[in-house]
This record gives structure tokens, sequence and C-alpha cells, in this order.
């Protein structure tokens, strides 16, 4: 049975109006109808609670490590959730905070949960990180927008990158991703080296559940590859 590592971004869990439960459902019946072909590993992101905190906190907090502990926080809240709603799986029973764990977990449970784990390293790279210690070689990066483009999507002129090497995606990143929590780029730059030393491939797509479930099964889908 393989590995198969999946990023799932804050802003698809956590909303201006709160938790976003019936996606969270939706999401879990699709991991229970694979559990026999893959093992998930489902990395979660601070979404909307996450980026209040740290647009009102930048103003009194200078220090980027302690913004980067609060996102931490958020991440592991909203994987708690998701594992809670994950009931009626074989869930690993604790949000996994660490890679030690991450290994041990795999041996017992078909998911398991995780949030941030240190500083400067965002959940992209947790779910990167996850996917090589484990022998991954396929991550699914679910987020609000299904498609890199070659620059700032609200920007004149941006265009879609349907598929594209490791090489574009660093290339992109290190131009994009500012290391500040809550950089708005697709995918951050660490998470992009960090795959491609692993060569460990990429679709992104949206919270479009049947886009979700072709990436899982490998087939084309609406969103970029990254390979």
């Amino acid at each position: 049975m393989d590995i198969l590592c999946i990023s799932l971004g804050g802003s698809i869990v956590s909303k201006k109006n709160g938790v976003n439960v019936p996606f969270i459902r939706q999401f879990a019946k699709l991991l229970k109808k694979y559990r026999n072909k893959h093992k998930f590993i489902v990395v979660v992101g601070g979404g909307y609670a996450n980026s209040l905190y740290v647009k009102t906190t930048r103003s009194i907090i200078s220090n980027h490590s302690v913004l980067d502990q609060i996102g931490i926080a958020f991440t592991r809240i909203n994987a708690l959730i998701v594992k809670d709603l994950f009931a009626d799986l074989n869930v690993y029973q604790n949000v996994v905070t660490s890679l030690e764990e991450l290994k041990m977990a795999i041996g017992t449970s078909d998911v398991i949960i995780m949030g941030g784990l240190v500083p400067g390293i965002s959940t992209d790279a947790v779910a990167i990180l996850s996917c090589e210690v484990n022998n991954g070689r396929r991550l699914i990066n679910v987020s609000r927008e299904a498609y890199v483009y070659d620059r700032p999507p609200q920007e004149s002129g941006a265009k879609k990158l349907p598929s594209m090497t490791h090489d574009q995606l660093i290339e992109l990143a290190y131009r994009y991703d500012t290391r500040v929590a809550k950089s708005p780029f697709i995918f951050d730059l660490v998470a992009s080296k960090l795959a491609k030393r692993a060569k460990i491939s990429i679709s992104f797509v949206s919270d479009d559940i049947a886009q979700v479930e072709h990436a899982i099964n490998g087939r084309k889908h609406d969103g970029s590859t990254v390979s």
C-alpha cells in the first residue's frame, strides 16, 4: 500500500464564517473510499483564523519566530478538528507533532493528521518531508487556487501553468516566496526544493472534491502538475 501525502490548505478548512465542515466531511468520505489503496498523511494549514491573528499582531510582535509559532498553533487546532471529523476512518489518535511520531503512526493507522512542526517551515514543507521520510512519491496540494501562475494571479497578464518542472517551481518560489508568515505564494521555496531532491511529484487542485479524487487516482485534473 503506497503513501499519499496531502497538503490541505488552511484556507479550505478555516474560513471567515468558521470551519468548513461540509468540505471536511466530503473529504473524509473520499479518503475512506480509497483507504484500501493508500495510506494518507494529511497536513493541515492555518487558514483565516491564522491570517487574522498574524496580521493583527505584526504591529506589536516583530519576532518572526513568534509569529510562526502562532501559525503552528492554528494549524494544529485545524488539524484537531479535521481528525475529529475523520472518526469513521482508522485515523491516528493524535495530531502528529514530529517526524519521529509520524514514522511510528504510519505503521498502525490508515490516516495521519498533522499541522505545522517548527518555525520557518510551512505546512507545505512539512507535507513534503512527511512524504520523503515514508518514501512517498506523490503529494496533492489542495487550496483555493488550482493552478500555479507565472506571476501573482491578481496581476494583469498572469498565465496558468498546467504543467511544470521542479526547477520552474523553484524559480517562481524564489521570486515570490518572502519567507514571512502567511506569504501568499502557492508553494513555498523550502517545500519546492525538498520536492525536487526527493523526486516527489505535486498535483495542485482546488476544493472541488471531484478534482481531488482525480488527483488521488493519478488522472488528469484541473490544476497544475509538477514533476
